[in-house]
């Protein structure tokens, strides 16, 4: 274990040790009029969060979507950037002192260890908006300390961790959201209840389109230097179960997605949302494919972004359906043997090959699929129904609309597109084993070795510690 785990680890059982003594987890209460329900919901009522993860899309996106809720409420935040945890606090005290008022509001408490969050004996829930391959250890934890969890897609960094997670959540029975929104947005379960109606008579072939391209940081070139790491940061934290590399800006917050260590690239961030549509339309959500091949353009694997940068994968179900996933703009169409139905462009409005199969009335005796509490006009760009999913989900201790193992066999779809790709052959995928068929390479693709400490083996260590 190196110095900086040691210390890491240090510094966490002194705080749990602190809190122990019930201080530093005595609970942030508010009133409820600073829920916006003026008194209706009482404390006992309100599902409290953690936030792990301060970066743009914890603090701009779900931070938003909590606060639209009146029976959640946000007590603590944790990042291992002491200055994005500094801005998830401020975002929290500056919507809740706004509501009650400065002098009333007790504060949101900051980490910067997850495990310390977790902890908390006065938290419900968790939401995990972390880096890509720091999902799973900390949902894993969470769960197993009795907590309910809503984490960021793409869900996992392999498949052998999502089977791990599905059944994590199954036996601690905790409600777990995938946070994606496009299960709340209307049109996107009106296509596919049309689709699963028979609209377009016998589905065939589905057609996913995500955007090309692997880099949204680092044209700066000073940025792809090695340089120290920040004061502030906990790097090696950050690395976690990725192998040990220098610090580079590029590196890190807003371009990770582009290097398989810690993703895999527009396949996995924009194919969690759009094969995630493909599997609800073709009724799949609980299988897979069972064959894949295809070709992708990858930089070298040395390069710092490398994750492929055009792809174009095709698939087969046992269901007869074959699906086309290409690097063109994001898009999907459902053909079938009387037509198709998709849409082009993010939340674009649906379009079909006949105008009467977008006014067909869905009569009550066929498909109704999922229908949360709160469905989303697709033209509300900056607004998502996840949350209000989920915590109606954990008061009613049901299914959320994306649940571990949807998110998990959406993903899985996406991680042996990469296998495939990299390999450069066919491959016949067992969905029932999730494993491919005699075909060790390829399945010693399906898991990565964990840095020490911070791998799945640790966390009833951890959990050991703070009991």
């Amino acid at each position: 274990m190196g110095r900086d785990a040691v210390t890491s680890r240090r510094r966490f059982l002194k705080t749990v040790a602190a809190a122990t003594t019930g201080a530093a987890v005595a609970p942030y209460l508010v009133r409820s009029p600073a829920m916006g329900l003026a008194g209706t919901v009482a404390p006992s009522n309100r599902i409290v969060y953690g936030l792990i993860g301060c970066g743009p899309h914890g603090v701009e996106w779900n931070l938003p979507q909590i606060f639209r809720c009146p029976d959640a409420q946000v007590i603590a935040v944790c990042d291992v950037d002491e200055q994005r945890m500094a801005k998830g606090k401020t975002r929290v005290e500056e919507h809740y002192s706004a509501a009650l008022g400065k002098n009333e509001y007790k504060g949101c408490a900051a980490h910067g260890d997850f495990r310390e969050l977790i902890h908390r004996k006065d938290i419900d829930v968790v939401d995990i908006c972390t880096p890509d391959h720091w999902h799973v250890i900390p949902a894993i934890m969470a769960a197993k300390a009795g907590k309910h969890v809503i984490c960021e897609k793409p869900l996992t960094l392999t498949v052998a961790e999502g089977r791990k997670l599905c059944d994590v959540i199954r036996q601690t029975d905790r409600i777990f959201q995938t946070s994606s929104e496009n299960r709340s947005i209307d049109s996107y379960i009106r296509m596919c209840e049309l689709v699963r109606s028979g609209r377009i008579g016998k589905l065939r072939h589905i057609r996913v389109s995500l955007p090309a391209g692997n880099e949204t940081r680092g044209e700066n070139f000073d940025d792809r230097e090695v340089q120290p790491v920040p004061e502030g940061f906990n790097y090696e934290m950050w690395l976690g179960q990725a192998p040990l590399a220098p610090y580079c800006p590029a590196r890190c917050h807003g371009s990770f997605r582009w290097n398989l260590d810690y993703s895999g690239g527009r396949l996995t961030d924009w194919g969690a949302h759009m094969i995630d549509l493909a599997q609800w339309g073709n009724d799949t959500e609980a299988t897979g494919p069972v064959e894949v091949e295809g070709t992708g353009k990858f930089p070298p694997r040395e390069a710092l972004f490398n994750t492929a940068e055009e792809l174009d994968l095709n698939y087969r179900y046992a269901n007869g359906v074959t699906m086309n996933v290409v690097s063109r703009g994001a898009a999907i169409r459902f053909e079938g043997s009387d037509g198709w139905i998709g849409f082009d462009g993010w939340r674009g409005p649906l379009q079909a090959s006949n105008p009467a199969i977008l006014d067909s009335k869905i009569g009550p005796e066929e498909v109704h699929l999922y229908r949360p509490s709160e469905v989303v006009p697709r033209t509300e760009g900056m607004k998502g129904g996840e949350h209000r999913n989920f915590i109606d989900c954990v008061k009613a201790h049901k299914p959320c609309y994306a649940p571990a193992e949807t998110g998990h066999r959406t993903i899985t779809i996406a991680h042996i597109g990469n296998i495939a790709m990299q390999l450069g052959r066919k491959l016949r995928w067992d969905p029932k084993a999730e494993r491919f068929i005699n075909d060790d390479a390829a399945n010693a693709m399906l898991s990565r070795q964990q840095r020490e400490p911070w791998t799945i083996a640790h966390i009833d260590d951890w959990l050991r510690q703070i009991r």
